[in-house]
């Protein structure tokens, strides 16, 4: 009984301290980032902080007060919570250990099993249990989402003016700048993309996560890969840039140098190879069409005085635009490829289950890479930044690099 006691009252020590410390990391972390701004590698940790507090938060969006996050009394709170749910769990989880290692467990099937392999068996799946608990988390968080990975297509274009073989066109989609995804990290990826030397550079959408703080910064890091881009870029806005401020977002690309395109369109002209926003003859044309969701898709204002033999790149945010009848009917305007974003691959591919989570209508189809639609090609990359849960599993950031070929 002395013994019992004893056990009991150290592991309500080990709770009290993870408790204790836990509530203490999560409220510094999140503080820092959410309250006062701050930059660099604790937004990596503050990933990892929300992550874990996630329970605490939850509960505090169920009751409505999502809006005061970043209130630092909030935070504390949330965290105390959160960690007081984990806690618990713990607790739950060595009375379970506690239980099957020891001889009081009654069931005749492990009446069977001495003590040693019990002991070792409750062991091993407290062990594995606290590992996976520990490291994939931390992995999900700390490692992967920073690991940008260079994904290249080569397109075969039919008709493809013979002055545009070989056109190297980098996507850059879904930065997110934002509570997720700091400026140091854009920056990096966008030093990438500088390396790349875009002949055209194609902005898919979402540049900020929400609210319209980040707008001008957003923009602005994106300067650099807009200087380098050879012939000039092409932006559309995605579902994100919306929530905030579309216009304002859209005017602040504008005035870095890019041709925003929402359902409107822009010529590369094969002689001075420069865009030109009236039609030119052997020219091949990039379309954008306005965000599916929180925009209108106009399809005759997108592609106006285009000709059908005119080659096409479209930009779209999201990739269930390619499903729409209006481009998928008998007439509907000519589309050589699409390029979209939206759906971070999924942000977590589990093996031999996939990407349970895929914001689309079509489950996993437009998760990522290069997707047969139902009219025409679809490049769909897999993103800067991460959008619902701070987490990238098995899907790593990625810019897109697409070389065109004459068919």
């Amino acid at each position: 009984m002395q013994m019992r006691m004893c056990r009991r009252l150290g592991q309500l020590k080990w709770c009290i301290c993870l408790w204790v410390g836990g509530v203490v990391f999560t409220s510094s972390t999140l503080i820092g980032v959410w309250t006062h701004g701050l930059d660099g590698f604790i937004r990596y940790f503050s990933n990892l902080a929300y992550l874990i507090t996630l329970p605490g938060w939850i509960v505090l969006y169920a009751i409505g007060f999502g809006s005061i996050r970043s209130n630092p009394i909030a935070i504390v709170c949330v965290s105390m919570l959160a960690w007081l749910i984990w806690c618990v769990l713990f607790a739950a989880a060595l009375r379970v250990h506690a239980r099957i290692s020891g001889r009081q467990i009654q069931h005749p099937e492990l009446d069977e099993i001495d003590g040693g392999r019990r002991a070792f068996l409750a062991n091993s799946a407290l062990g594995f249990g606290a590992v996976g608990a520990t490291v994939s988390p931390t992995y999900a968080t700390l490692i992967e989402p920073w690991d940008i990975k260079v994904r290249r297509y080569s397109i075969p274009v039919r008709g493809l003016p013979s002055a545009f073989e070989g056109l190297c066109m980098v996507q850059f989609s879904d930065s997110h700048l934002g509570p997720r995804i700091p400026a140091s990290f854009i920056r990096a990826a966008v030093q990438q993309v500088v390396e790349l030397q875009p002949d055209i550079l194609l902005l898919t959408g979402d540049y900020i996560h929400d609210g319209t703080g980040e707008i001008d910064q957003a923009a602005e890091l994106c300067h650099p890969m807009i200087d380098a881009a050879k012939y000039g870029s092409v932006g559309v806005l995605g579902n994100h840039d919306w929530w905030g401020d579309g216009p304002r977002m859209s005017e602040a690309l504008k005035q870095r140098g890019v041709h925003m395109i929402d359902n409107n369109r822009v010529w590369l002209d094969p002689k001075d190879f420069r865009l030109n926003v009236l039609p030119v003859e052997d020219a091949i044309a990039f379309v954008g069409l306005g965000d599916l969701t929180e925009d209108v898709i106009d399809i005759d204002q997108a592609f106006d005085s285009l000709e059908q033999q005119t080659p096409r790149v479209v930009l779209s945010h999201q990739p269930d635009a390619a499903e729409l009848s209006i481009l998928t009917r008998d007439y509907a305007p000519r589309v050589d490829l699409m390029c979209s974003g939206h759906t971070h691959g999924g942000q977590v591919r589990i093996p031999f289950i996939g990407t349970p989570l895929v914001p689309s209508q079509y489950g996993s189809k437009y998760a990522g890479g290069m997707v047969e639609g139902p009219a025409f090609p679809v490049v769909v990359s897999r993103g800067i930044g991460m959008s619902l849960l701070p987490v990238r599993f098995g899907v790593p950031p990625e810019i897109v690099v697409i070389t065109l070929t004459c068919q």
